[in-house]
């Protein structure tokens, strides 16, 4: 197995702590897993949906390049945009063949039942959980289907195609976790799931249009607050950057947490 740790938890400072949390939960648990180090390059998701298509196409290259030659059959990460390109997007255009992809809180969720991981420390904390878009309605997985689409007033497909409406997204894996620790309580807020409102820091935003992040970070935090939580918990490193920048400028007194930090905390 490759742990894929991206760009904002390699390159944030801040992150690393996190890294070395997910990397200590695997060893704990007895996972055998491999990080690329230095060799680890973007998986390209950002690039892509900024519309640089031409780059994210070699950098999914390099990255199946590195995955063949590890001889890894499984890919596993704690970065929600991540997930959403190697399991969505190169699987689009061909990239990810029998690549199996899944995000930490899926392969935790997974040793937990197995029994290789037993939170069994109490963490007596109010929380909310926040969907990263990219797990949730955009991690939905590729539905396969061969037909043609009929041109007529109504636009219709032979065979009837299923759309992808977010709706198979990862959703209730997080929460199962949350509710596993003792002493934890979850409260939703009111836009949840494939309805969830953006952090603000997908998609390039916060590179071209900083004040546009901020303020969809700040509606989101104020509708946290408004659970009675005392923190907003999610499964994105973006996601959580986003937010704490969002609380330095506002004040506010709500704190955020990876879903892995707490976790750990009940370990």
């Amino acid at each position: 197995m490759v742990f894929h740790v991206g760009c904002q938890t390699s390159f944030n400072r801040e992150m690393w702590g996190l890294a070395r949390t997910t990397a200590k939960i695997l060893q704990k648990a007895g996972v055998d897993f491999g990080i690329a180090k230095d060799s680890e390059t973007c998986c390209g998701g950002r690039a892509y949906e900024m519309g640089y298509k031409d780059d994210f196409m070699a950098q999914a290259e390099k990255n199946m390049e590195i995955i063949r030659n590890s001889g890894a059959t499984m890919l596993v990460t704690d970065c929600a945009n991540c997930y959403q390109a190697f399991r969505v997007l190169y699987d689009r255009y061909g990239f990810k063949g029998e690549l199996k992809v899944m995000h930490i809180t899926e392969y935790i969720d997974q040793l937990i039942k197995e029994g290789k991981l037993v939170p069994t420390k109490p963490v007596n904390m109010v929380v909310t959980y926040h969907d990263p878009c990219h797990l949730g309605r955009m991690g939905e997985p590729i539905i396969p289907w061969e037909g043609k689409e009929v041109l007529g007033t109504i636009r219709t497909f032979d065979p009837p195609r299923e759309y992808r409406r977010g709706t198979y997204g990862v959703y209730e894996i997080p929460r199962d976790i949350i509710k596993s620790i003792p002493g934890m309580r979850l409260v939703e807020m009111d836009r949840i799931k494939e309805y969830a409102w953006c952090c603000g820091a997908g998609g390039g935003v916060t590179e071209t249009n900083p004040d546009f992040a901020a303020a969809t970070a700040q509606e989101h935090i104020t509708e946290a607050e408004e659970t009675g939580a005392s923190a907003i918990v999610t499964a994105c490193p973006w996601c959580i950057k986003n937010f704490k920048d969002s609380i330095a400028a506002s004040g506010s007194k709500l704190e955020v947490y990876d879903i892995i930090e707490i976790l750990d905390m009940a370990l």
